[in-house]
């Protein structure tokens, strides 16, 4: 798993909204860092740290739910809806990580084996379609807007969404 990527720049003497800006553009980031792996189906554990990315960022979102008010509720729910497809894939990571490690004994029977065989088809097939929804998320949520909203939400500038930090 990936190391939380240090925030910088926290003053105990600055408003809080401040201090929760830079958190939430920090976790964003982290977060962003891994978009061009997304549309890759082989890179199992970048996918696996994306969604421990997104599960700090969705953590410093309810941190600081009430500086950041209805437009940071609808963050939440976003990053919630991107975990769970990138927790549905990581699951099938680790069957698929079972049963290999299974299929690698010497001393299964031949039943065994046709079984694990096929149960490992099944989950890999499983796996494709919950990669398909990983990538169609994260397109959709982009689309929508995520990247920006996050980015209006960690801004210092004037322009941040009504109602955010009162």
């Amino acid at each position: 798993m990936s190391r939380s990527w240090p925030v910088r720049g926290i003053d105990p003497d600055a408003p809080l909204l401040a201090n929760a800006q830079r958190v939430l553009a920090t976790r964003m980031a982290e977060l962003y860092a891994y978009a061009p792996i997304v549309s890759s189906p082989e890179a199992a554990d970048e996918l696996h740290d994306m969604r421990i990315a997104a599960k700090r960022l969705r953590y410093a979102l309810e941190l600081f739910r009430g500086l950041f008010g209805a437009h940071g509720e609808c963050q939440i729910t976003r990053i919630k809806k991107l975990q769970e497809v990138l927790g549905q894939l990581h699951d099938h990571d680790i069957r698929l990580d079972m049963i290999d490690a299974e299929l690698a004994k010497t001393t299964l029977s031949s039943d065994v084996c046709a079984g694990l065989t096929s149960l490992r088809a099944r989950q890999a097939a499983e796996r494709a379609n919950w990669h398909h929804a990983v990538v169609t998320t994260w397109t959709e949520l982009n689309a929508a807007g995520l990247r920006l909203d996050l980015a209006a939400l960690s801004s210092t500038s004037a322009r941040r969404p009504k109602g955010v930090g009162r």
